[in-house]
């Protein structure tokens, strides 16, 4: 017997829930992302905060220590270095300005490109 037009409507909706879960997860694990690149810079900065300006250098260890995670983030997740560089500060804005737009962003609310 041939399922009716409702079955077929219903079995369709379960597909377009289906995608909507994985939407969700995916937001959410770039709210994980984000969260843990702001880790890494707070940790970056807290290791410069420890070192010594060298005399003669041109930049400081904080200026270093930004260069250095926007390098190391872009070749960990084979990125540009500019892409990168875009990621750390909205990681750092998601946890120090809008926090509010970050637990939105985890609980799947919206979307990376939304926050």
């Amino acid at each position: 017997m041939k399922p009716s037009v409702f079955e077929e409507r219903e079995a369709m909706g379960r597909h377009f829930d289906a995608i909507a879960e994985a939407e969700r997860d995916i937001a959410a694990a770039f709210a994980r992302r984000a969260e843990r690149v702001e880790d890494a810079r707070r940790f970056g900065q807290a290791i410069a905060h420890h070192n010594a300006r060298v005399p003669g250098a041109r930049r400081d260890a904080r200026e270093v220590a930004e260069r250095e995670l926007s390098s190391e983030l872009a070749c960990t997740i084979r990125v540009p270095q500019r892409m990168a560089e875009n990621l750390v500060a909205e990681s750092r804005a998601l946890a120090v300005d809008l926090p509010a737009t970050r637990a939105a962003l985890a609980s799947g609310e919206i979307s990376y490109r939304h926050a």
